[in-house]
């Protein structure tokens, strides 16, 4: 039997068996990937196994197997885990929740950057909200780093820079046309939760954005399977109860995670003060998210969108060391924007994109 025809036959006995509940082993899943990236296996049978996968519910092992797949297909990123002799850092959200809100951990990366700790986002163009962290980038006047030697120059010359998920992962190609399907459909799949996993710079400290609550145990075990170092999931609301995707002034917050080898679940109550509101933080085209970033860059900006990136700024610097708890590195942050770092690096940045 040919490689082409067994492709196909392993995702269709797949769903079936995420239909009947059952759990995958790692290896599993990784075998799996084969037939998803194969570009002979019709969309249909991608669209049916990720519907059912995604039905049954993702675990922990099922995800770190894909996720180690797609990592093996990789294009190289040249570094792993550390840079300047710092942690590397990753900060981004699952996506899935559909709301067009501003990039704010594209924002939170910048300001955390410029604040001293090396960033290597990973993302990828909006698939379920009209602005993901390449399209909001592009309208900031910044590109990605195309390979290793573009990381290397721009993590050296600014100090952040960004993958951009296509260039580094071919193979992902193989299911974008299952993926465009769903998200007409308006369906989450597991390459939401996968995102985070699968950044081939592989750093050290990452902090990810969900929009259920629920997801945060699976993402956090993953990590740990992963053997990521530090990492922090993060669970935000608005004034109204309604998950944002990101650390909220709003509401209730929730982070879990690792931080030098320990164990954290905690939890915040939207901060007192008078942060607006969460219409504030809709920026319905990439172009408009990116007009609230500067302003808030430039020190201005509405307070529920300041509010936000420098909660999630903050939550990345204490959890990549360069404060010491959440409430220090929200105040760095703060001084960060006070001083123009913030808006200096995406200059540079601005610049290294035109050379």
């Amino acid at each position: 039997m040919s490689c082409e025809s067994i492709a196909p036959m392993a995702l269709t006995r797949a769903t079936e068996h995420c239909r009947e509940g059952r759990e995958m082993s790692g290896l599993e899943t990784e075998d799996l990937v084969a037939g998803l990236i194969d570009l002979t296996t019709s969309d249909e049978v991608k669209v049916a196994f990720l519907t059912a996968w995604a039905e049954k519910g993702e675990t922990a092992g099922e995800l770190a197997g894909m996720a180690r797949a797609f990592l093996a297909r990789a294009k190289s990123a040249g570094v792993t885990g550390r840079w300047g002799g710092k942690g590397l850092a990753d900060c981004c959200g699952t996506g899935g929740g559909g709301r067009p809100i501003v990039n704010i951990s594209t924002a939170a990366g910048i300001v955390a950057a410029a604040a001293g700790l090396p960033v290597a986002k990973h993302g990828n163009r909006g698939v379920t909200r009209p602005s993901g962290s390449a399209d909001v980038l592009t309208a900031l006047g910044v590109r990605g780093a195309k390979d290793a030697g573009e990381l290397a120059s721009c993590l050296g010359e600014v100090g952040c820079a960004f993958l951009y998920a296509p260039d580094f992962h071919p193979a992902f190609r193989g299911v974008a046309g299952a993926r465009k399907i769903l998200s007409a459909q308006g369906k989450r799949t597991a390459f939401h939760l996968l995102g985070p996993l699968v950044n081939p710079a592989r750093p050290e400290i990452r902090m990810v954005g969900v929009f259920r609550e629920e997801d945060m145990g699976k993402l956090a075990e993953a990590m740990d399977c992963l053997g990521v170092e530090s990492y922090a999931i993060l669970y935000g609301e608005d004034e109204k109860g309604a998950p944002l995707g990101e650390l909220s002034p709003l509401g209730r917050n929730r982070l879990m995670g690792k931080k030098g080898g320990e164990k954290f679940d905690l939890m915040e109550e939207s901060s007192s003060g008078d942060w607006g509101s969460s219409l504030d933080l809709e920026a319905p085209k990439a172009e408009e998210s990116a007009a609230k970033i500067r302003a808030v860059l430039a020190g201005d900006g509405a307070r529920a969108v300041r509010g936000a990136v420098v909660w999630n700024a903050g939550a990345l610097l204490w959890l990549g060391g360069v404060a010491k708890n959440w409430v220090e590195g929200r105040k760095v942050a703060e001084e960060t924007i006070a001083k123009g770092s913030a808006r200096a690096l995406l200059e540079r940045w601005r610049t290294w994109s035109r050379d």
